[in-house]
């Protein structure tokens, strides 16, 4: 008996990215590409017959609630969600919507085949350097929004984050160790946190460190970065 095939719709803004998950996707003898979609609006008109699973490439800025999308996509087929899940796209938020994967956009081919594999099974996936930041989620009181980092402010504390000195990050991001003083100031008050071993952990939460980040030895015991103070 032959495995039963899946199919597969793709919605994804850059036509790049969108050509490259159909290729991947296409390479697996279990899966489909049926449908593809540049917008979630776009999807009923490409393909009406109920879809295994639509892989929906969240854009990086907020537009309409991804919790929204999610849940209309849902109507056509399984959601797998791929995102960056910095700052403002939240975890728990895709979950509840009724996605069944969440994966981010850093994910290698392997992964994302096997979320994909994972889902169209009616299995959940959450990608493994997603889960320090689902946990977190999940333990804060309902309705309790994520703090709103802008861009520089969330480049700032993941370099920060590694390991580097104010000094190291105003010459990687071209800025004076001044303006970096006032984002880490900022930062802070944002997140309600005093200390380096707490901002590092909010970064981790915030899904703003990579997984090799985590191995890496400028995060090795217990959240203390090898060059950190006890102050900022």
């Amino acid at each position: 008996m032959s495995p039963q095939i899946s199919q597969i719709a793709v919605v994804e803004q850059h036509s790049l990215v969108r050509l490259g998950l159909e290729t991947l996707l296409s390479g697996s003898a279990l899966l489909r590409v049926v449908a593809l979609a540049t917008d979630p609006a776009e999807l009923p008109e490409a393909d009406a017959q109920r879809l295994d699973v639509i892989v929906y490439g969240a854009p990086p800025q907020p537009g309409p609630s991804l919790a929204q999308t999610v849940a209309a996509l849902t109507q056509c087929g399984r959601v797998l969600v791929v995102a960056d899940f910095a700052g403002w796209q939240p975890v728990t938020d895709a979950l509840r919507a009724g996605a069944y994967g969440c994966v981010g956009k850093q994910a290698g081919e392997q992964e994302l085949l096997r979320a994909v594999e994972t889902v169209a099974l009616g299995g959940l996936h959450i990608a493994p350097g997603l889960a320090t930041r689902l946990h977190h989620e999940l333990r804060q009181p309902a309705g309790t929004p994520a703090p709103a980092l802008a861009h520089r402010e969330r480049e700032a504390l993941r370099l920060l984050a590694t390991g580097l000195t104010h000094g190291q990050i105003a010459r990687r991001m071209g800025l004076t160790e001044a303006t970096v003083s006032t984002y880490v100031k900022r930062i802070r008050n944002k997140l309600n946190v005093r200390n380096k071993a707490d901002l590092t952990r909010k970064a981790i939460e915030l899904g703003l460190l990579q997984e090799d980040e985590f191995r890496s030895p400028a995060l090795a015991g217990g959240f203390s970065p090898a060059g950190y103070s006890s102050a900022a």
